[in-house]
């Protein structure tokens, strides 16, 4: 997004290019990006706001080798039910229909895998929001 933010005017002072896994501490927070598995590059986010810590991750399909024990607050993706998905996709090959629902089960965390990721993360405190929720029209 480098260039295309440079040719739009934005003068690169405004401009922070930020590497997996390095600590970035500004005035008010710290942010740390952390690699994601997507169709495209992607990252998440830990900020820390002194004793306050947030995760920020959608647009992924795993959270594999991430950890984020007992952090106050979780913006996680739970794009699709795993079982609802399944009958989706068997409705539509019954319907020979296009079937976006592969490429989202291949790009994007299901309830359950973000459901998991939180049992084995959250403190007793924790909170947490779904994120990047797909929804049936």
């Amino acid at each position: 997004m480098l260039k295309p933010l440079l040719e739009c005017g934005v003068s690169q002072n405004n401009i922070d290019v930020l590497e997996i896994g390095t600590k970035y501490n500004y005035k008010l927070f710290k942010v740390v990006p952390i690699k994601l598995y997507h169709d495209v590059p992607q990252c998440g986010y830990r900020v820390l706001f002194n004793d306050y810590k947030v995760i920020y991750m959608t647009d992924t399909n795993t959270v594999e080798g991430i950890s984020a024990k007992n952090y106050d607050l979780y913006l996680i993706e739970a794009n699709y039910d795993e079982d609802e998905i399944q009958e989706r996709i068997k409705k539509k090959q019954q319907e020979c229909q296009y079937i976006y629902e592969f490429r989202a089960k291949d790009n994007h965390l299901s309830k359950q895998q973000a459901s998991q990721f939180l049992l084995e993360n959250m403190g007793e405190k924790s909170e947490y929001v779904f994120m990047h929720e797909h929804v049936e029209r």
